[in-house]
């Protein structure tokens, strides 16, 4: 009887059968390193020897980031862009956000769920002739065994990318004048939630909770040449004692075929506050980037405004 050559080693397992699962939702993910890591140290202690001979382990950190390209799809008319936005965005009357798992497949036999996650940063991105990419990073509290089956059709069917013609970014500045998406060759906006690990003595290597604390909202954006009303707004800025400029942004697109009225996304930054735009001289085409602030003003008790009109 012929034997199996090397019957006693590893088999390779490929990428691709492994996805990625949150709330429901598969994320298409372009990359994805969510993960346990545990510093070990080794400190020096003076004990007659030159080979170090004591350890200390460190905090079990569950966290990582997942990237990915917006896609037309919804479930129930709501799409997974719009979930991890009011993950990120949306907190309780303590001021504290929504916790969520999240289902990591790597191979048949390999499966974990990342137990109690919040967002700690959320990135919406677009690019003259790109797609519109979302990225984010998650602390989570622990990670757990899991057991994943293969996602169903309806969960990852055949969907469009949703690509730069699709974006949608509009500004209204304070002093009245408003730029369009025709002048703006990339634009982001960031949330940092500034996540922060509270540890007590609770018998474990592990945070007792995590909690996010005050919340920053900052982007740029890359004009095509130098847009007047923008410098002038952001020059004009020591001369106003308030801010009421805002910016527009999200994706919608002009089709009305199939699998596209679900499928968009738009909301408002308010009390939007210009830098100055930086400036340089090459050969290339002539560019300005402004970066901005947003200060939505939102606290417990009061209604978000960054989730007014989420549509």
């Amino acid at each position: 009887m012929a034997k199996t050559p090397f019957p006693d080693n590893p088999r390779a397992f490929m990428g691709f059968v492994g996805f990625v699962e949150i709330n429901g939702f598969i994320v298409r993910a372009t990359s994805a390193d969510i993960n346990v890591t545990q510093e070990i140290t080794k400190p020096d202690v003076v004990d007659s020897r030159y080979d170090r001979s004591v350890y200390q382990l460190g905090p079990q950190l569950v966290d990582g980031s997942i990237s990915f390209p917006v896609v037309y799809e919804s479930s129930g008319g709501t799409t997974l862009f719009e979930v991890l936005y009011k993950l990120a965005v949306q907190r309780d009357a303590n001021g504290e956000l929504s916790p969520f798992d999240i289902n990591v497949k790597y191979a048949a036999s390999t499966a974990f769920k990342y137990v109690g996650c919040v967002v700690n940063t959320w990135k919406f991105s677009v690019a003259q002739s790109d797609v519109v990419t979302c990225d984010f990073d998650i602390v989570g509290l622990a990670r757990e065994a899991g057991a994943l089956t293969t996602p169903t059709s309806e969960q990852v069917g055949t969907t469009r990318i949703v690509t730069w013609n699709d974006a949608n970014v509009a500004i209204a500045t304070t002093g009245g004048g408003t730029v369009g998406g025709e002048h703006i060759r990339t634009f982001d906006c960031n949330i940092n939630n500034d996540v922060e690990r509270f540890y007590s003595l609770n018998t474990v290597l592990a945070p007792q909770h995590i909690s996010p604390r005050k919340r920053d909202i900052t982007g740029s954006m890359t004009v095509m040449g130098r847009h007047d009303s923008l410098a002038s707004t952001a020059l004009a800025n020591e001369l106003n004692c308030t801010e009421s400029s805002t910016i527009d942004f999200g994706y919608v697109t002009n089709s009305t075929g199939e699998g596209c009225s679900d499928s968009t996304f738009a909301v408002t930054l308010p009390n939007v506050v210009f830098e100055i735009e930086t400036m340089s001289l090459t050969n290339d085409i002539f560019e300005s980037t402004v970066a901005y602030h947003s200060l939505p003003g939102a606290g417990t008790g009061i209604t978000d405004p960054l989730l007014i009109g989420i549509s």
